[in-house]
């Protein structure tokens, strides 16, 4: 784990903050997104197309992004 001193765990801090404010299904994708699972796997998991979750991740990136801004 990082220290919250370092640049590395200000942003991992950062980060968890956005993540809790994105609604819950859109925060089961981003994590297993982040644990490295493939397209094919998340979309199994959630229930959902490959393509649908592809769309939705390029949103959710988008929303933390704009979080981001916001903050």
């Amino acid at each position: 784990m990082f220290s919250n001193t370092t640049p590395e765990g200000r942003n991992n801090i950062l980060l968890h903050q956005r993540i809790t404010r994105l609604e819950p299904f859109d925060r089961a994708i981003i994590l297993l997104w982040l644990e490295d699972m493939t397209y094919e796997e998340i979309a199994a998991i959630v229930g959902i197309s490959v393509k649908a979750l592809s769309v939705r991740l390029t949103r959710i990136r988008q929303k933390l992004i704009s979080l981001n801004s916001n903050s």
